[in-house]
């Protein structure tokens, strides 16, 4: 009679590599690690439109802000609409998307799949809860897109092209750990969350604060995940089956 597998080889599916070995403990990591940003998230929110309202910080801003339709042209105008449009609701829906169907026909299960699709649902969830209490106003300048009725504060545009571009990229590392492109992959993550940060604010979409914020929450949301879906101490042993 031969003995049940344990540990990582005895675990399927979303379970398999990760470093719960319930289902009820997994989800229950997830969502404590999704309080822990929302507070965090809150808590630079209160401070910067509550404590540092009328600080060095506010002017330094506002001055930015002001400064910015000087230095517009009917060039760049046209290339940070694109780069707004990356991080977009529709974009960034289809992309995901997109990214999952990948890192599902690369193989190593549906736990790399799930990794992204909760690394950008989780920052939507916790974007949108952050709008609701901490209520923002836009910047006083033309804003060159359409303002969404939610919170200047943080960005959601910043949060979903991070959450997207770095969380594939944990993904696609885990899948080829030691590929040549890996370091492709990597510049690719950061410079379309780049590109999209630069975008929003030449926009007049946000305050800089509103991008800062939308980067730090985010990257620990993804560190946190990554940490309980895809610890690096788990080794993928088992081969990829291409689907």
């Amino acid at each position: 009679m031969t003995q049940p597998e344990s540990g990582a080889r005895g675990r399927t599916g979303v379970l398999a590599g990760s470093r719960s070995r319930t289902l009820p403990r997994l989800i229950g990591h997830v969502l404590g690690a999704f309080v822990l940003v929302e507070a965090l998230l809150l808590g630079l929110g209160l401070l910067v439109t509550r404590v540092l309202a009328h600080g060095p910080l506010h002017r330094e801003e506002v001055a930015f802000e002001r400064s910015l339709p000087a230095h517009r042209t009917p060039l760049w105008n046209d290339v940070t609409h694109y780069g707004s449009l990356l991080g977009a609701t529709g974009t960034i829906v289809v992309l995901t998307a997109v990214g999952c169907l990948l890192l599902a026909w690369l193989g190593h299960g549906p736990r790399l799949p799930v990794f992204l699709a909760v690394a950008v649902a989780g920052e939507t969830a916790l974007f949108l809860l952050a709008t609701l209490v901490v209520d923002r106003i836009r910047p006083p300048i033309q804003h060159l897109d359409v303002a969404p009725q939610t919170s200047s504060f943080p960005s959601g545009h910043t949060a979903a092209a991070i959450a997207l571009a770095c969380g594939l990229a944990l993904g696609l590392g885990r899948t080829r750990p030691r590929h040549r492109l890996r370091a492709l992959v990597w510049l690719l993550a950061v410079v379309l969350p780049v590109v999209v940060l630069v975008s929003r604010l030449y926009r007049g979409m946000h305050w800089p604060s509103d991008v800062a914020a939308s980067v730090v929450f985010t990257v620990t949301w993804l560190l946190l995940l990554r940490g309980i879906l895809l610890p690096p101490e788990v080794a993928d042993r088992s081969p990829p089956v291409r689907r």
